[in-house]
């Protein structure tokens, strides 16, 4: 007797061996898909936190900087502006992102001191740290350091 059909159950195995293969990878698809979002969210907020320090550095912003361990708060907005000191103020342009971010910043510095003095300063360590929301919803913490002369 020859065999020339393929079997139902033939076809059966064959599926089988097929979704066995496959099931791993649409999940490995799945959790890939959520790691681009998450890298997506953090490269916007670590461009928002490399746009204000830099701005910061470059902008002769040294007297304007809070205190040496005195935090300041910022709420961030798309296209806005934040401003630093008592008046008069200076104002650091933000860039565009995307609302569901919900960005707030927070301004930390710290006094450095020549080796030889105590009293002193050379300049100051600006620590930003800003908490967002990622797309999933996810509350997450990004930090930028920098140092700012005090001799600008």
């Amino acid at each position: 007797m020859s065999r020339k059909a393929i079997t139902l159950i033939e076809i059966l195995i064959a599926i089988a061996v097929f979704l066995v293969a496959i099931i791993p990878l649409w999940g490995l698809m799945g959790s890939s898909h959520q790691q681009v979002i998450r890298s997506a969210d953090e490269i916007k907020i670590s461009q928002i936190a490399i746009e204000v320090l830099e701005q910061i550095e470059n902008n002769n912003t040294f007297s304007y900087l809070p205190e040496e361990g005195v935090e300041k708060e910022f709420n961030l907005q798309s296209g806005g502006v934040i401003s630093l000191g008592e008046e008069p103020s200076i104002d650091i342009n933000l860039g565009i992102f995307d609302d569901y971010l919900m960005p707030k910043l927070y301004l930390f510095t710290l006094d450095v001191k020549e080796s030889f003095s105590d009293e002193v300063v050379i300049g100051r360590i600006v620590s930003l740290t800003i908490d967002y929301k990622s797309k999933e919803g996810r509350d997450l913490s990004y930090t930028l350091r920098g140092f700012v002369s005090a001799n600008n």
